[in-house]
């Protein structure tokens, strides 16, 4: 359907167009008339169609300077000229102004109909581009953020390459050459209940959207997806800017952050920056960026390079880094156990500087650190072990000691996610047996997962991952499963099923039986007994 405004100072002309218009186009709404230039300027402003049709000659502003003055409010608008006479004199200002048709009176209904046919197609080709237009932007909004989180993914672990800037900045219009991280850290609180969880992942989501939406604000800059309790961002700057400008401008946007960005209440996080770098070396202003956000000093905004040594902020191993690392490696997580690491061998480069004996020392004891927390025999490590120390012995460099460390612990975690995989195959049948020998038991997660001797989370994780659904979801499926067996036994109450599957609320049971089910229970066991499928 499109809009029509026609304008004409003759009474006739208008009638014969209404009624042409009416008796023989279904897709074409008469949104107004007028008689004069004027009047046909203020609908055109308030009816806002797609089509009009204005005459040349009428009393006051003319047509051609109402063209001129709707076409300034709605250059969308499409017009055809009416006039008595052939308009060549008008020809060259009417192609100016995008002028589509004329009609000559007296009005030709064939005529009339043809050109909105083709004003109509024409509109709805237009239409066509741009909702295309506003797919493809669609589109486009969604792919940005995941291609700069990859960005910042790449950079922090030091995997990207400076070819491949080239891609980047053409694809964010910014010089992506150097530039510094900025990290927000968010502070750990415990929570006492599952709903307490929820809640926070709810809080951290609500602040990541609301950082993400003021930092764009406050500089061109690219964020990276949040990690369990960091988000970082770059931001790029010129090459010829003195670094101590760069500095205080870096504090002012951390300020201003602090200002806008608003949180629940226990909520707290801390913003660290680091120094500039070129594009290849971002990790290292990520490291600082983590560093001065870890610094225990009191302050919510902490530049790296005004750690100072009276602080005693690096004094303390951060033993929980050492453990977050080793976990990561006990469950074959490699990126995230390499993240943790970067973090370790920061403090490590930091506090024992050129001593890098010392170096070498905490990274055999992080070795043994892993061997000690392995459930289970890793072949490679154990035959490996020796070749892993000397190896690390051998290396002078902190960047080769470095990267010849991740070699190690990279063909270390393939193995133990091997060694995953072959107990996984063996641990879900123990449990789905355990979970059939016991469900009518007030069973829980930690329950199962003492069962065939797991931790709680990560019994959790492949529980979900091989099974397909979550632990309480399998379970209540079970259960309802047995019920739908006792139920067909008539002498058997709602409340003793109940008891027998183990719940102990009726109501509860009821509600989840319907949930699963369709039906109630007792509906349930009067379909049953209609198909005589009763055993009593």
């Amino acid at each position: 359907m499109i809009k029509l405004l026609i304008a004409d100072d003759e009474y006739l002309v208008l009638d014969s167009l209404k009624m042409i218009i009416t008796k023989n186009m279904t897709d074409v709404d008469i949104v107004g008339t007028a008689s004069s230039g004027r009047e046909a300027v203020e609908k055109a402003i308030e009816l806002k169609p797609d089509v009009i049709f204005m005459d040349i000659h009428m009393p006051g502003i003319d047509g051609m300077e109402a063209i001129r003055q709707i076409k300034a409010a709605n250059s969308n608008a499409l017009f055809v000229i009416i006039t008595a006479y052939e308009f060549f004199d008008y020809a060259k200002d009417a192609i100016n102004m995008g002028v589509s048709e004329y009609l000559l009176k007296p009005i030709n209904k064939g005529k009339v109909i043809e050109t909105l046919n083709n004003l109509h197609a024409l509109i709805n080709q237009k239409r066509k581009l741009l909702l295309r237009e506003v797919e493809l932007k669609e589109r486009i909004n969604r792919i940005i953020p995941v291609i700069e989180g990859q960005f910042i993914s790449y950079q922090l672990f030091n995997l990207g390459t400076v070819r491949e800037i080239e891609f980047y900045e053409d694809i964010f219009h910014m010089n992506l050459r150097q530039g510094y991280a900025i990290t927000v850290l968010l502070d750990n609180f415990e929570c006492k209940a599952k709903e307490d969880n929820f809640k926070l992942s709810l809080d951290k989501q609500s602040f990541y959207e609301s950082f993400y939406m003021e930092l764009k604000r406050l500089c061109p800059c690219l964020i990276g997806n949040p990690l369990l309790d960091r988000i970082t961002a770059f931001i790029p700057v010129n090459e010829e800017v003195d670094p101590y400008e760069i500095r205080n401008l870096s504090i002012k946007i951390g300020k201003k952050l602090m200002e806008r960005v608003r949180v629940v209440e226990n909520f707290r996080y801390r913003i660290g920056i680091g120094r500039k770098y070129e594009v290849g070396s971002f990790y290292k202003s990520c490291n600082e960026a983590y560093m001065a956000a870890s610094v225990p000093s009191g302050q919510a905004i902490m530049h790296f390079e005004d750690i100072t040594p009276s602080k005693n902020v690096l004094d303390t191993y951060p033993l929980h880094k050492e453990t977050s690392f080793a976990n990561r490696m006990l469950t074959g997580n490699i990126h995230g156990a390499k993240e943790v690491f970067k973090d370790l061998y920061f403090w490590l480069v930091n506090n024992y500087g050129e001593d890098i004996d010392r170096i070498k020392s905490k990274l055999i004891d992080l070795l043994f650190v892993i061997e000690k927390a392995l459930p289970y025999k890793v072949d490679v490590f154990t035959k490996s072990k020796q070749t892993y120390i000397l190896s690390i012995l051998k290396t002078y460099s902190k960047e080769e000691l470095e990267a010849q460390f991740i070699h190690i612990i990279t063909e270390l975690a393939i193995e133990i996610q091997e060694q995953i995989r072959s107990e996984i195959d063996g641990i879900i049948p123990k449990v789905l047996k355990y979970l059939n020998n016991s469900y009518s038991e007030n069973i829980t997660l930690d329950d199962a997962a003492k069962s065939v001797n797991l931790s709680y989370h990560y019994f959790s994780k492949i529980f979900k991952d091989e099974v397909g659904k979550n632990f309480v979801d399998y379970l209540t499926e079970l259960r309802i499963e047995k019920s739908m067996k006792f139920l067909e036994n008539q002498r058997l109450s709602i409340k003793e099923v109940c008891h027998k599957i183990g719940y102990n609320d009726p109501n509860y049971y009821c509600k989840i039986f319907k949930k699963v089910t369709g039906m109630t229970p007792t509906e349930f066991r009067a379909v049953s007994n209609q198909r005589g499928d009763n055993i009593g």
